[in-house]
C-alpha cells in the first residue's frame, strides 16, 4: 500500500517530483541511502535541510535494478497476500516509478529517528508527498469539457484573459486552485450544467494534491 486510501490521485495527474523519507536505522533504507550518495548524481539545494537531497528518477531506477535486483525479483514472486510481511521501501519506490511514468525527481529526506513505523492498521504503508505535478487538460479532456474548463479557470483568475497575456499553461498551488474551485462549485445551482462541469474539474485534481499542497503545472492549450 502506498500512502492512505483516501489520498486519491486521478489518472489526470502526472507527478513530477516526489518527496519521501528514508530512515538510517532501517537496514534497506540505509543501504539505499549509501548507494544513492555513492553512485547517483545528487543535488543539494541551498537553504533546504542538509539531511535532504534530490536525485533523478533514472538514477534511482538504475540503483534499484542493480543493487536491489534480487529484492525486486523476490517481490515479483511473492503472492500479494504475503507482501505485507516482506515489503520494504525498495518495493514502494519501484512501484511509484512504475506507476508514475512522468516522474523526474525524488527528494530524499534522511531521518535519524530511532522509533518509527510504516505500519498502519496492520498494513505496511509508505508515506510520500507530491511536490510538483502536471495536469495536461488537452490530452485528457473532450473539446467541450476543455472549453468549459478554460472558461471556469479564466473566471477564477488562473488563465489570462488578454490577447497578449495568453499562455498555454499556468502554475498554482493545489490548495489555492482546489479551494477556489470548491467555492465556485458551492456558489452554483446543483442542478445546473455549470455545476456539473465545475464539480468534474474539481474532482479531476483529486484529494492527494490538495493534502500535499503540490505545485501544479496545468496545461490548457496545445
Amino acid at each position: 500500500m502506498i500512502d492512505e486510501e483516501d489520498d486519491m490521485i486521478t489518472n489526470a495527474i502526472d507527478p513530477l517530483i516526489l518527496e519521501i523519507f528514508l530512515y538510517k536505522n532501517n537496514y534497506k533504507d540505509r543501504l539505499l541511502i549509501s548507494e544513492l550518495k555513492e553512485k547517483a548524481h545528487t543535488v543539494h539545494i541551498p537553504g533546504i535541510d542538509e539531511s535532504s537531497f534530490f536525485v533523478r528518477t533514472d538514477d534511482m531506477l538504475d540503483i534499484l535494478n542493480t543493487k536491489f535486483k534480487k529484492d525486486l525479483r523476490d517481490f515479483d514472486s511473492t503472492p500479494t497476500e504475503n507482501l505485507k510481511d516482506s515489503v520494504t521501501s525498495i518495493f514502494f519506490i519501484d512501484s511509484m516509478i512504475q506507476s508514475f511514468d512522468k516522474l523526474k525527481y525524488f527528494r530524499i529526506n534522511v531521518s535519524d529517528a530511532q522509533v518509527y513505523s510504516r505500519k498502519t492498521k496492520d498494513v505496511i504503508s509508505f508515506q510520500y508527498r507530491i511536490l510538483h505535478s502536471r495536469v495536461d487538460l488537452p490530452s485528457i479532456c473532450t473539446p467541450d469539457f476543455l472549453a468549459e474548463s478554460k472558461r471556469i479557470l479564466t473566471k477564477l483568475g488562473f488563465v489570462s484573459r488578454g490577447p497578449f497575456e495568453k499562455s498555454p499553461y499556468f502554475e498554482a498551488s493545489a490548495r489555492d486552485l482546489i479551494s477556489k474551485l470548491r467555492m465556485y462549485v458551492n456558489s452554483l445551482e446543483p442542478e445546473s450544467e455549470e455545476h456539473q462541469y465545475a464539480l468534474s474539474l474539481q474532482f479531476l485534481f483529486g484529494s492527494k494534491l490538495e493534502k500535499d499542497n503540490s505545485v501544479i503545472l496545468v496545461i490548457v492549450d496545445l
